[in-house]
Protein backbone atom coordinates (compact mmCIF):
# COMPACT_ATOMS: atom_id res chain seq x y z
CA UNK A 1 0.00 0.00 0.00
CA UNK A 2 2.81 2.44 0.86
CA UNK A 3 4.62 1.79 -2.44
CA UNK A 4 1.36 2.12 -4.35
CA UNK A 5 0.61 5.44 -2.70
CA UNK A 6 4.09 6.82 -3.31
CA UNK A 7 3.94 5.77 -6.95
CA UNK A 8 0.63 7.53 -7.49
CA UNK A 9 1.85 10.76 -5.93
CA UNK A 10 5.01 10.66 -7.98
CA UNK A 11 3.00 10.28 -11.19
CA UNK A 12 0.69 13.14 -10.28
CA UNK A 13 3.58 15.46 -9.39
CA UNK A 14 6.01 14.45 -12.12
CA UNK A 15 5.24 17.58 -14.14
CA UNK A 16 6.65 19.73 -11.37
CA UNK A 17 9.21 17.85 -9.51
CA UNK A 18 11.45 17.45 -12.52
CA UNK A 19 11.13 21.10 -13.43
CA UNK A 20 12.65 22.38 -10.21
CA UNK A 21 15.53 19.94 -9.84
CA UNK A 22 18.63 21.42 -11.39
CA UNK A 23 22.10 20.09 -11.96
CA UNK A 24 23.63 22.25 -9.25
CA UNK A 25 24.70 19.86 -6.50
CA UNK A 26 24.62 20.27 -2.72
CA UNK A 27 24.38 23.95 -1.83
CA UNK A 28 25.04 23.33 1.90
CA UNK A 29 21.48 24.23 2.82
CA UNK A 30 18.22 22.63 3.86
CA UNK A 31 14.59 23.07 4.92
CA UNK A 32 11.96 21.10 6.85
CA UNK A 33 8.22 20.88 6.27
CA UNK A 34 5.45 20.95 8.90
CA UNK A 35 2.32 18.81 9.09
CA UNK A 36 0.15 16.89 11.55
CA UNK A 37 1.90 14.24 13.61
CA UNK A 38 2.20 10.99 11.68
CA UNK A 39 1.14 7.84 13.55
CA UNK A 40 4.75 6.98 14.36
CA UNK A 41 5.61 10.48 15.65
CA UNK A 42 4.96 9.72 19.30
CA UNK A 43 6.02 11.31 22.59
CA UNK A 44 8.42 8.38 23.09
CA UNK A 45 10.33 9.63 20.03
CA UNK A 46 10.25 13.18 21.44
CA UNK A 47 7.50 14.49 19.17
CA UNK A 48 5.41 16.86 21.31
CA UNK A 49 6.48 15.12 24.52
CA UNK A 50 4.72 17.65 26.74
CA UNK A 51 7.93 19.21 28.09
CA UNK A 52 10.09 22.20 27.09
CA UNK A 53 7.66 23.35 24.39
CA UNK A 54 4.34 22.48 22.75
CA UNK A 55 4.60 21.32 19.15
CA UNK A 56 1.74 21.81 16.70
CA UNK A 57 2.99 19.19 14.24
CA UNK A 58 5.91 17.11 13.09
CA UNK A 59 8.36 17.04 10.18
CA UNK A 60 6.96 15.83 6.86
CA UNK A 61 8.63 13.95 4.04
CA UNK A 62 8.81 15.45 0.56
CA UNK A 63 5.48 14.91 -1.13
CA UNK A 64 3.61 15.04 2.20
CA UNK A 65 3.75 18.81 2.59
CA UNK A 66 0.93 21.02 3.87
CA UNK A 67 0.41 24.43 2.29
CA UNK A 68 -2.03 27.26 1.53
CA UNK A 69 -3.66 27.24 -1.90
CA UNK A 70 -4.96 30.81 -1.73
CA UNK A 71 -3.11 33.89 -2.95
CA UNK A 72 -3.96 36.34 -0.17
CA UNK A 73 -3.81 35.64 3.56
CA UNK A 74 -5.57 38.12 5.84
CA UNK A 75 -3.94 38.68 9.22
CA UNK A 76 -6.07 39.93 12.09
CA UNK A 77 -5.02 41.78 15.22
CA UNK A 78 -7.41 40.60 17.93
CA UNK A 79 -8.68 43.39 20.22
CA UNK A 80 -6.89 41.74 23.17
CA UNK A 81 -3.58 41.95 21.29
CA UNK A 82 -4.23 45.58 20.33
CA UNK A 83 -5.09 46.48 23.93
CA UNK A 84 -1.94 44.89 25.36
CA UNK A 85 0.63 45.89 22.72
CA UNK A 86 -1.00 49.06 21.38
CA UNK A 87 -0.22 50.71 18.04
CA UNK A 88 3.49 49.79 18.21
CA UNK A 89 2.59 46.13 18.61
CA UNK A 90 0.39 46.26 15.52
CA UNK A 91 3.22 48.01 13.66
CA UNK A 92 5.57 45.15 14.65
CA UNK A 93 3.20 42.60 13.08
CA UNK A 94 2.81 44.73 9.95
CA UNK A 95 6.60 44.88 9.56
CA UNK A 96 6.79 41.10 9.94
CA UNK A 97 4.19 40.73 7.19
CA UNK A 98 6.19 43.12 5.00
CA UNK A 99 9.23 40.84 5.24
CA UNK A 100 7.17 37.99 3.81
CA UNK A 101 5.59 40.21 1.17
CA UNK A 102 9.08 41.25 0.04
CA UNK A 103 9.76 37.72 -1.19
CA UNK A 104 9.36 37.64 -4.99
CA UNK A 105 7.25 35.05 -6.81
CA UNK A 106 9.05 31.74 -6.44
CA UNK A 107 9.14 31.34 -10.23
CA UNK A 108 11.37 34.45 -10.38
CA UNK A 109 14.01 33.16 -7.93
CA UNK A 110 17.43 32.02 -9.05
CA UNK A 111 18.20 28.31 -9.18
CA UNK A 112 20.62 28.38 -6.24
CA UNK A 113 18.83 31.11 -4.23
CA UNK A 114 22.13 32.96 -3.91
CA UNK A 115 20.32 36.32 -3.77
CA UNK A 116 19.11 35.49 -0.24
CA UNK A 117 21.35 35.73 2.85
CA UNK A 118 22.18 32.75 5.05
CA UNK A 119 22.12 34.83 8.23
CA UNK A 120 19.75 37.66 9.15
CA UNK A 121 20.14 37.89 12.94
CA UNK A 122 21.47 40.94 14.77
CA UNK A 123 21.77 42.15 18.35
CA UNK A 124 20.47 45.32 19.98
CA UNK A 125 22.72 45.47 23.04
CA UNK A 126 20.50 47.80 25.04
CA UNK A 127 17.53 45.50 24.48
CA UNK A 128 19.76 42.58 25.46
CA UNK A 129 20.72 44.24 28.73
CA UNK A 130 17.05 44.92 29.47
CA UNK A 131 16.02 41.32 28.75
CA UNK A 132 13.73 42.15 25.80
CA UNK A 133 12.35 39.66 23.28
CA UNK A 134 11.61 41.21 19.88
CA UNK A 135 7.87 41.04 19.16
CA UNK A 136 8.40 41.64 15.44
CA UNK A 137 10.79 38.71 15.05
CA UNK A 138 8.56 36.33 17.01
CA UNK A 139 5.56 37.44 14.93
CA UNK A 140 7.55 36.65 11.79
CA UNK A 141 8.51 33.27 13.23
CA UNK A 142 4.85 32.49 13.91
CA UNK A 143 3.84 33.47 10.38
CA UNK A 144 6.60 31.35 8.85
CA UNK A 145 5.51 28.32 10.88
CA UNK A 146 1.89 28.96 9.83
CA UNK A 147 3.17 28.95 6.24
CA UNK A 148 4.01 25.24 6.64
CA UNK A 149 7.69 25.39 7.65
CA UNK A 150 9.22 23.34 10.46
CA UNK A 151 12.49 24.01 12.27
CA UNK A 152 15.21 22.47 10.06
CA UNK A 153 17.90 22.69 12.76
CA UNK A 154 15.76 20.33 14.84
CA UNK A 155 14.95 17.81 12.12
CA UNK A 156 18.21 17.43 10.24
CA UNK A 157 18.28 14.21 12.25
CA UNK A 158 15.15 12.89 13.92
CA UNK A 159 13.99 9.63 15.60
CA UNK A 160 12.01 7.06 13.64
CA UNK A 161 11.97 3.92 15.81
CA UNK A 162 13.31 2.52 19.07
CA UNK A 163 13.64 -1.25 19.47
CA UNK A 164 14.53 -2.53 22.94
CA UNK A 165 15.97 -6.03 23.35
CA UNK A 166 17.29 -7.73 26.49
CA UNK A 167 20.94 -7.12 25.62
CA UNK A 168 20.79 -3.98 23.49
CA UNK A 169 18.57 -1.23 22.06
CA UNK A 170 18.30 -0.10 18.43
CA UNK A 171 17.73 3.59 17.70
CA UNK A 172 16.67 4.28 14.11
CA UNK A 173 17.41 7.84 12.97
CA UNK A 174 16.21 9.47 9.74
CA UNK A 175 16.61 12.86 8.03
CA UNK A 176 13.80 15.34 7.48
CA UNK A 177 15.87 18.22 6.14
CA UNK A 178 16.05 18.71 2.38
CA UNK A 179 18.29 20.68 0.05
CA UNK A 180 16.12 23.31 -1.71
CA UNK A 181 18.01 22.84 -4.98
CA UNK A 182 18.50 19.09 -5.30
CA UNK A 183 15.79 17.96 -2.82
CA UNK A 184 18.20 15.40 -1.43
CA UNK A 185 18.34 14.89 2.36
CA UNK A 186 20.79 17.46 3.70
CA UNK A 187 23.08 17.67 6.73
CA UNK A 188 23.33 21.43 6.26
CA UNK A 189 21.18 24.41 7.19
CA UNK A 190 22.31 27.78 5.79
CA UNK A 191 25.84 26.45 5.43
CA UNK A 192 26.08 24.99 8.96
CA UNK A 193 26.92 21.27 9.05
CA UNK A 194 25.20 19.12 11.69
CA UNK A 195 25.89 15.67 13.08
CA UNK A 196 23.98 14.09 15.99
CA UNK A 197 24.17 12.08 19.18
CA UNK A 198 21.41 9.78 20.46
CA UNK A 199 20.32 10.46 24.03
CA UNK A 200 17.75 8.87 26.31
CA UNK A 201 15.76 11.68 27.95
CA UNK A 202 14.34 11.95 31.49
CA UNK A 203 10.75 12.02 30.20
CA UNK A 204 10.91 8.48 28.79
CA UNK A 205 11.84 9.48 25.26
CA UNK A 206 14.90 9.53 23.07
CA UNK A 207 16.13 12.05 20.57
CA UNK A 208 18.85 12.44 17.96
CA UNK A 209 20.23 15.75 19.15
CA UNK A 210 21.86 17.91 16.48
CA UNK A 211 25.44 19.02 17.07
CA UNK A 212 27.31 21.58 14.98
CA UNK A 213 30.41 20.02 13.47
CA UNK A 214 32.10 23.42 13.78
CA UNK A 215 31.11 24.85 17.19
CA UNK A 216 32.02 28.35 16.02
CA UNK A 217 28.95 28.33 13.75
CA UNK A 218 25.62 29.50 15.18
CA UNK A 219 23.23 26.76 16.29
CA UNK A 220 20.15 28.43 14.79
CA UNK A 221 19.99 30.58 11.66
CA UNK A 222 16.51 30.16 10.13
CA UNK A 223 13.41 32.19 10.91
CA UNK A 224 11.55 28.85 10.94
CA UNK A 225 13.45 27.95 14.11
CA UNK A 226 12.24 30.96 16.13
CA UNK A 227 9.10 29.24 17.42
CA UNK A 228 9.93 25.64 16.47
CA UNK A 229 13.24 25.06 18.24
CA UNK A 230 13.47 22.52 21.06
CA UNK A 231 16.99 22.40 22.46
CA UNK A 232 17.48 25.93 23.79
CA UNK A 233 15.99 29.24 22.72
CA UNK A 234 16.45 30.00 19.06
CA UNK A 235 16.18 33.78 19.36
CA UNK A 236 17.62 35.16 22.59
CA UNK A 237 16.88 38.43 24.38
CA UNK A 238 18.14 41.41 22.41
CA UNK A 239 18.26 39.52 19.11
CA UNK A 240 16.15 40.40 16.08
CA UNK A 241 15.94 39.35 12.44
CA UNK A 242 15.84 41.55 9.36
CA UNK A 243 14.24 39.04 7.00
CA UNK A 244 14.09 35.43 5.87
CA UNK A 245 17.18 33.37 5.19
CA UNK A 246 18.00 31.42 2.04
CA UNK A 247 16.73 28.16 3.51
CA UNK A 248 13.45 29.70 4.73
CA UNK A 249 12.90 30.92 1.18
CA UNK A 250 13.88 27.51 -0.19
CA UNK A 251 11.05 25.89 1.73
CA UNK A 252 8.58 28.48 0.49
CA UNK A 253 9.76 27.93 -3.08
CA UNK A 254 9.13 24.21 -2.76
CA UNK A 255 5.63 24.71 -1.31
CA UNK A 256 4.43 27.43 -3.70
CA UNK A 257 6.12 26.39 -6.93
CA UNK A 258 3.70 26.42 -9.89
CA UNK A 259 5.38 23.15 -10.84
CA UNK A 260 4.42 21.47 -7.54
CA UNK A 261 1.03 19.84 -8.14
CA UNK A 262 -1.14 18.43 -5.33
CA UNK A 263 -4.74 17.29 -5.23
CA UNK A 264 -6.51 19.95 -3.17
CA UNK A 265 -9.99 21.26 -2.40
CA UNK A 266 -11.22 24.84 -2.45
CA UNK A 267 -12.05 26.73 0.75
CA UNK A 268 -15.50 26.02 2.14
CA UNK A 269 -16.58 29.67 2.35
CA UNK A 270 -17.18 30.28 -1.38
CA UNK A 271 -19.51 32.66 -3.15
CA UNK A 272 -20.21 33.59 -6.77
CA UNK A 273 -17.38 35.62 -8.32
CA UNK A 274 -17.79 36.17 -12.03
CA UNK A 275 -14.99 37.36 -14.22
CA UNK A 276 -12.77 36.26 -17.09
CA UNK A 277 -12.00 32.93 -15.39
CA UNK A 278 -15.46 32.22 -13.96
CA UNK A 279 -16.88 28.73 -14.46
CA UNK A 280 -19.26 28.41 -17.38
CA UNK A 281 -21.66 26.00 -19.02
CA UNK A 282 -22.16 26.24 -22.76
CA UNK A 283 -21.50 29.53 -24.55
CA UNK A 284 -21.33 32.64 -22.35
CA UNK A 285 -23.60 31.10 -19.71
CA UNK A 286 -22.29 31.82 -16.22
CA UNK A 287 -22.74 29.51 -13.23
CA UNK A 288 -21.50 29.35 -9.67
CA UNK A 289 -20.66 25.64 -9.90
CA UNK A 290 -16.97 25.42 -9.12
CA UNK A 291 -14.40 22.76 -9.76
CA UNK A 292 -13.65 21.86 -6.15
CA UNK A 293 -11.34 18.87 -5.70
CA UNK A 294 -8.67 18.93 -8.39
CA UNK A 295 -4.97 18.72 -9.10
CA UNK A 296 -3.59 22.20 -8.37
CA UNK A 297 -0.22 23.91 -8.78
CA UNK A 298 1.41 26.03 -6.12
CA UNK A 299 0.19 29.63 -6.20
CA UNK A 300 3.70 31.09 -6.85
CA UNK A 301 3.34 33.95 -4.36
CA UNK A 302 1.22 34.68 -1.30
CA UNK A 303 0.52 38.21 -0.13
CA UNK A 304 -0.25 39.00 3.51
CA UNK A 305 -2.76 41.77 4.18
CA UNK A 306 -3.89 43.31 7.45
CA UNK A 307 -7.53 42.60 8.20
CA UNK A 308 -9.71 45.50 9.27
CA UNK A 309 -11.65 45.73 12.53
CA UNK A 310 -14.47 48.05 13.55
CA UNK A 311 -12.82 50.93 15.41
CA UNK A 312 -15.59 51.28 18.01
CA UNK A 313 -16.58 47.71 18.91
CA UNK A 314 -13.55 45.74 17.76
CA UNK A 315 -15.37 43.32 15.45
CA UNK A 316 -13.71 42.01 12.29
CA UNK A 317 -15.22 43.56 9.17
CA UNK A 318 -16.20 40.69 6.80
CA UNK A 319 -14.88 40.85 3.25
CA UNK A 320 -15.05 38.84 0.05
CA UNK A 321 -11.67 37.87 -1.38
CA UNK A 322 -11.76 37.16 -5.13
CA UNK A 323 -8.82 35.42 -6.75
CA UNK A 324 -7.88 33.28 -9.74
CA UNK A 325 -7.79 29.57 -8.95
CA UNK A 326 -5.82 27.28 -11.25
CA UNK A 327 -6.53 23.57 -11.57
CA UNK A 328 -5.90 20.67 -13.93
CA UNK A 329 -8.60 18.79 -15.79
CA UNK A 330 -8.01 16.33 -18.62
CA UNK A 331 -4.28 17.14 -18.31
CA UNK A 332 -5.01 20.79 -19.15
CA UNK A 333 -4.35 23.72 -16.81
CA UNK A 334 -7.47 25.86 -16.46
CA UNK A 335 -8.58 28.86 -14.40
CA UNK A 336 -11.68 29.93 -12.55
CA UNK A 337 -12.57 33.00 -10.52
CA UNK A 338 -13.21 32.12 -6.90
CA UNK A 339 -14.67 34.33 -4.19
CA UNK A 340 -14.39 33.39 -0.52
CA UNK A 341 -16.30 35.18 2.21
CA UNK A 342 -14.14 35.87 5.25
CA UNK A 343 -16.05 36.14 8.51
CA UNK A 344 -12.75 36.08 10.42
CA UNK A 345 -9.11 36.52 9.37
CA UNK A 346 -7.00 33.62 8.10
CA UNK A 347 -4.38 34.21 10.83
CA UNK A 348 -5.21 35.88 14.14
CA UNK A 349 -2.72 37.37 16.61
CA UNK A 350 -4.01 37.34 20.16
CA UNK A 351 -2.73 37.33 23.76
CA UNK A 352 -3.39 35.26 26.86
CA UNK A 353 -1.87 34.47 30.25
CA UNK A 354 0.13 31.36 29.38
CA UNK A 355 2.00 31.14 32.67
CA UNK A 356 5.69 31.60 33.57
CA UNK A 357 8.34 30.49 31.13
CA UNK A 358 6.07 30.36 28.08
CA UNK A 359 6.58 32.74 25.16
CA UNK A 360 3.53 31.86 23.10
CA UNK A 361 1.19 29.23 21.71
CA UNK A 362 -0.11 28.35 18.25
CA UNK A 363 -3.21 26.67 16.93
CA UNK A 364 -3.22 25.24 13.40
CA UNK A 365 -5.71 22.97 11.62
CA UNK A 366 -4.27 20.58 9.03
CA UNK A 367 -6.46 19.00 6.34
CA UNK A 368 -4.99 15.69 5.17
CA UNK A 369 -5.77 15.17 1.47
CA UNK A 370 -4.04 11.81 1.03
CA UNK A 371 -7.41 10.04 0.75
CA UNK A 372 -8.16 12.13 -2.37
CA UNK A 373 -5.48 10.24 -4.28
CA UNK A 374 -7.10 7.25 -6.06
CA UNK A 375 -6.32 3.71 -4.89
CA UNK A 376 -3.70 4.80 -2.38
CA UNK A 377 -5.50 4.81 0.97
CA UNK A 378 -4.39 7.22 3.69
CA UNK A 379 -1.02 8.60 4.70
CA UNK A 380 0.77 11.54 6.29
CA UNK A 381 -0.11 13.95 3.45
CA UNK A 382 -0.07 15.99 1.34
CA UNK A 383 -2.66 18.43 2.58
CA UNK A 384 -3.70 21.98 3.27
CA UNK A 385 -3.49 24.44 6.14
CA UNK A 386 -7.02 25.52 7.03
CA UNK A 387 -7.82 28.95 8.50
CA UNK A 388 -8.08 30.31 11.04
CA UNK A 389 -4.59 29.92 12.50
CA UNK A 390 -4.25 31.36 16.01
CA UNK A 391 -0.93 32.81 17.20
CA UNK A 392 -1.00 33.70 20.90
CA UNK A 393 1.59 35.72 22.82
CA UNK A 394 1.99 35.53 26.57
CA UNK A 395 0.69 38.66 28.32
CA UNK A 396 1.71 37.58 31.81
CA UNK A 397 4.08 40.53 32.06
CA UNK A 398 7.31 40.80 34.07
CA UNK A 399 7.72 38.28 36.86
CA UNK A 400 10.30 37.21 39.41
CA UNK A 401 11.40 33.74 40.49
CA UNK A 402 11.96 33.45 44.22
CA UNK A 403 13.49 30.35 45.73
CA UNK A 404 14.02 28.89 49.17
CA UNK A 405 16.54 29.05 50.65
CA UNK A 406 18.23 32.34 49.96
CA UNK A 407 16.22 34.10 47.22
CA UNK A 408 13.05 35.28 48.90
CA UNK A 409 12.57 38.97 48.06
CA UNK A 410 12.43 41.41 45.15
CA UNK A 411 15.97 42.67 45.68
CA UNK A 412 17.50 39.20 45.54
CA UNK A 413 15.54 36.95 43.15
CA UNK A 414 16.70 33.63 41.78
CA UNK A 415 15.67 34.79 38.33
CA UNK A 416 13.67 37.41 36.45
CA UNK A 417 11.65 37.08 33.29
CA UNK A 418 12.15 38.37 29.80
CA UNK A 419 9.87 41.21 28.63
CA UNK A 420 8.32 41.92 25.24
CA UNK A 421 9.98 44.68 23.25
CA UNK A 422 10.12 46.21 19.79
CA UNK A 423 13.50 47.30 18.50
CA UNK A 424 15.91 47.23 15.57
CA UNK A 425 19.52 48.05 14.83
CA UNK A 426 19.12 51.81 15.14
CA UNK A 427 20.03 53.99 18.12
CA UNK A 428 16.33 54.54 18.91
CA UNK A 429 15.41 53.34 22.41
CA UNK A 430 13.51 50.05 22.44
CA UNK A 431 9.76 50.09 22.93
CA UNK A 432 8.69 47.94 25.89
CA UNK A 433 5.36 46.22 26.52
CA UNK A 434 2.87 46.54 28.08
CA UNK A 435 2.67 50.27 27.46
CA UNK A 436 2.72 51.20 31.15
CA UNK A 437 6.16 49.66 31.62
CA UNK A 438 9.17 51.98 31.31
CA UNK A 439 12.78 51.43 30.33
CA UNK A 440 13.81 52.91 33.68
CA UNK A 441 11.90 50.19 35.53
CA UNK A 442 13.56 47.54 33.38
CA UNK A 443 16.97 49.01 34.09
CA UNK A 444 16.27 48.64 37.81
CA UNK A 445 15.27 45.02 37.23
CA UNK A 446 18.42 44.43 35.24
CA UNK A 447 20.53 45.56 38.17
CA UNK A 448 19.04 42.71 40.24
CA UNK A 449 19.45 40.13 37.49
CA UNK A 450 21.27 37.10 38.96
Amino acid sequence: MINQRSSMKNRLKIICLCALVCIIAGGACGFSLLGPFDEWQTAGLNYNPGVVTVDIGGPMNLGDEYRWNIKTIYVGIHPSFAAYFGAKGTQAVVEAMAMLNAIPPVSKMSADLSEFPTYTRHVNYRAQALGLLDLKSYALGGLVEAFGLACPERYVWTPRLREAFPAFTNYWVIMRNFDPVTWAPSKYVNGVLYTYVVRELPWNAFDAIEIRVDPVNPMYTTVASIVGAFWGASLDVGEFVTGLTRDDVGAIRYLLSPSNYNIESLPTNLTAAFGPWSPYVGTNVMTNVYVNVALRPGVDKIEFKLAQYDARFGYFIPITNVYEDKYVTNWTLRSQNVGRVLLEPDIIFTVDDLGPGVVGARGVTFQNNSALYPTVGTGAGPGQIVPSVIITFNNLGPYYLNQFPGYMDEANPAGISWVWGYFDGSTNPPVVFPSGLTIQELEQRALSRP
